[in-house]
């Protein structure tokens, strides 16, 4: 094994892959590729320390939960980091041409990526907006849960000769997670309320935004934290328009960014029913749209959008709604 000196000016981009198990790591020694699989252990994370210089800069790919505790380990080290979106890294590997799906290989794009990058210095979440984000994981497990279990109960009444066991299981079940679901919102909203009250209030005060959106908004922008520039949220979300053209012969259907939050839109979604009658800025919006020929779709999707700029405008001015807010 080389040992790395680790001196505050020495400067490396390391490359790492993560699982469950173990992590593969990747960088360059003298102009050559190098790598190492550690086991997943704090022992691990400590042979990666002796492994590159304490100036270097890793980068690796957010992997549900199992990059959490080398991320936060690095970090609490005083090591520089930065965790990726996995679509970006998909990106890259297809602007790469990569034909090789491992481990190594993975470390190895990483690295690459983090050398042809301005990579984002990552840190991690507060305890609060940790917090929210476990319960909000588990609300989404319990609601696609209880999705499947109504497509098994219509399934099940379609059959000759139902059973009434199976029903009866089926039954008591669904009482179970709506339970589960009722408690896991009423402790989210606790949270918020907890943590983020004043935030909470002034989303509210945006005419046609409710309790849940304004909490759901809370929890995917961790407090509007996450973002500078409305922009990026709205890509976030997936409220912002695509366009779909090339040269004079190719146009194609323009639409909205589906690869974000399916959730969050769905609420601005059905905000955008209300906010036509009640909210200003909204209302004007929809007449404008509404002149120009736009479909029913477009123009809710518009308001939306709408929508979103304001909650943006009250959380990071730190004022409740206004007309000014248009």
């Amino acid at each position: 094994m080389t040992l790395f000196p680790t001196t505050e000016d020495e400067q490396m981009i390391v490359g790492i892959d993560i699982s469950k198990t173990s992590f593969d790591v990747a960088w360059l020694e003298a102009g050559r590729q190098r790598h190492q699989t550690l086991v997943y252990t704090a022992a691990g994370f400590a042979e990666l320390l002796a492994l590159t210089p304490a100036g270097s800069h890793y980068v690796m790919e957010a992997t549900g939960v199992y990059h959490s505790r080398l991320a936060v380990w690095l970090y609490e080290a005083g090591r520089s980091l930065t965790v990726l979106n996995p679509l970006v890294v998909k990106r890259f590997a297809q602007m790469q041409l990569s034909r090789v799906k491992s481990d190594k290989a993975d470390a190895e794009l990483l690295r690459r990526y983090g050398e042809q990058h301005v990579l984002t210095p990552w840190q991690p979440e507060s305890d609060e907006v940790v917090a929210l984000q476990q319960a909000h994981g588990w609300l989404d497990d319990l609601v696609r849960a209880r999705t499947q279990l109504l497509n098994r109960q219509e399934a099940a009444a379609h059959q000759p000769q139902p059973s009434a066991f199976v029903a009866g299981q089926m039954a008591a079940q669904l009482q179970q997670l709506e339970q589960q679901i009722e408690d896991c919102e009423q402790h989210l909203a606790a949270l918020v309320k907890k943590s983020f009250s004043a935030l909470y209030a002034r989303l509210l005060s945006i005419p046609s935004v409710g309790p849940r959106t304004a909490m759901e908004l809370i929890i995917v922008t961790a407090g509007f934290s996450r973002f500078t520039d409305v922009k990026a949220l709205g890509a976030y979300i997936g409220v912002t328009p695509t366009t779909y053209r090339s040269g004079t012969s190719v146009r194609g259907q323009g639409g909205i960014a589906k690869l974000g939050q399916g959730r969050m839109r769905q609420l601005l979604y059905l905000c955008s029913w209300t906010a036509k009658s009640c909210n200003p800025a909204c209302r004007a919006l929809y007449d404008r749209l509404k002149a120009a020929g736009k479909p029913a779709r477009v123009i809710n999707i518009a308001i939306a959008h709408k929508l979103l700029r304001q909650a943006f405008a009250v959380a990071t001015t730190n004022r409740p709604y206004s007309a000014e807010y248009a």
